[in-house]
């Protein structure tokens, strides 16, 4: 076994399967039986989607721990360190108490070549199932038929949207991606369907399955106002449950809602007071301002590079001049995330994030021109682009940082820096 750091043993277990992602159950299942011998939870939550998901988590675990209750949320990927993987109440689970997990995990193993992720997944729910939690929310990495996640039998599902994104393991068109994703749904138990519009496939599933659909705007919705508000409302045997004049701010809409019907479903009382709650919750890296000059979003496909456009559309209209700074994975479609910013952005950054999976700055150029006639600065490294950027504009200027979580996570470090010094 590894030493006794957290670093050791995540270096450890990115060495025992040679993929990435090897998609499948029949290597975590039996680790699975054998490892978790309590109940996760009182009750456990699964969401899957394209985007949202972590918005979503948020949002629920907030509104359950107002409640009172002890919550365990199982994320992917983290932004500064594992820990943000696995927390319980909102807090990160210390070194330790993944330590313990880990050493559980490898003793069941044995010689099964878990995933990075398998093993990950697997250390978490150990972990939780010793910690007494009355909710478990458990975030699907990539799809859900095949995900590591979908070995557990969940209480509600919640499937946020259904976009392109990982088409080379998923499918390339949604119909295909949104039959892969909507396997999460369990028989006889509540399907959330968070967006308006889903893949056919999703409902065949749904179907096919004995899942009791709730779907946004059937059985839920939400009203957008024209004062930064927004009405959410939920149909129940009661009637329609309102929450009124909720402040619009830089999460989902969708995903509030989704964790507000949710909520509804695990037997809570929707109420007014739950408002603040919703106003309170943020998420780092999603359309988050740091000081006055830097936006950062861990957007990374074209749906949500869509969501960061509208942001900054609704937040600062034509008031500033948009600098982006852009990384992406080679696996990602670039072109499909610069098209809806093309006439936001008056100046690109294009750089590439220190790790093996990043596209190449050559390459990424050479897209990016496809779409945009707007000025374009090839940079080695994030740090040097965050430091170009910040210097080579006015104050006035707005500097977005995009792309993944590898290019937010490396420019973080280097903005609080500049903020710091300022």
């Amino acid at each position: 076994m590894p030493s006794e750091s957290l670093e050791s043993w995540t270096s450890y277990i990115e060495t025992l399967n040679p993929k990435e992602w090897d998609l499948g159950l029949e290597r975590i299942k039996p680790v699975y039986s054998k490892l978790i011998n309590n109940p996760l939870a009182g009750k456990v939550v699964v969401i899957g989607g394209t985007n949202g998901k972590g918005s979503t988590v948020e949002y629920l675990s907030n509104l359950l721990q107002s409640q009172g209750k002890k919550v365990g949320t199982y994320t992917s990927p983290h932004l500064f360190c594992f820990n943000e993987r696995i927390r319980i109440n909102g807090k990160n689970c210390s070194d330790q108490e993944i330590l313990n997990s880990f050493v559980e995990v490898e003793k069941s193993r044995k010689s099964i070549p878990l995933t990075y992720f398998e093993f990950s997944t697997l250390a978490a729910l150990h972990l939780f199932s010793l910690s007494s939690l009355d909710v478990v929310i458990l975030e699907v990495g990539l799809g859900g038929r095949l995900d590591a996640v979908n070995v557990v039998d969940s209480d509600i599902s919640i499937l946020t949207n259904v976009e392109l994104d990982h088409q080379d393991w998923l499918g390339n068109n949604k119909e295909t991606i949104g039959k892969e994703k909507a396997d999460i749904f369990r028989t006889g138990k509540p399907a959330i369907l968070a967006h308006k519009v889903f893949p056919q496939t999703v409902y065949k599933i749904a179907s096919n399955k004995g899942a009791k659909v709730y779907a946004l705007k059937n059985n839920f919705n939400f009203l957008i106002h024209k004062n930064n508000k927004w009405t959410y409302s939920f149909k129940s045997q009661e009637g329609e449950l309102k929450i009124n004049n909720i402040k619009l701010n830089n999460l989902s809409i969708e995903s509030a809602s989704a964790a507000l019907t949710a909520f509804a479903l695990l037997g809570y009382n929707l109420n007014k007071e739950l408002k603040e709650v919703i106003n309170k919750t943020q998420l780092e890296a999603r359309c988050q301002l740091l000081g006055n000059r830097f936006l950062i979003d861990v957007s990374h496909n074209p749906a949500a590079a869509l969501n960061l456009k509208n942001f900054i559309t609704r937040k600062f209209g034509s008031t500033r001049e948009i600098i982006a700074i852009l990384g992406v994975m080679s696996d990602k479609d670039i072109t499909g995330m610069v098209e809806p910013l093309r006439n936001v952005i008056s100046q690109w950054y294009i750089t590439s994030p220190n790790t093996k999976r990043a596209m190449r700055v050559d390459a990424m150029v050479s897209k990016v021109k496809e779409v945009i006639t707007s000025k374009i600065i090839k940079t080695p490294n994030v740090k040097e682009a965050v430091a170009q950027a910040y210097q080579n504009f006015s104050q006035d200027s707005l500097i977005v940082v995009m792309g993944s979580f590898y290019t937010v996570s490396e420019a973080v470090p280097v903005i609080q820096s500049i903020l710091k010094n300022k």
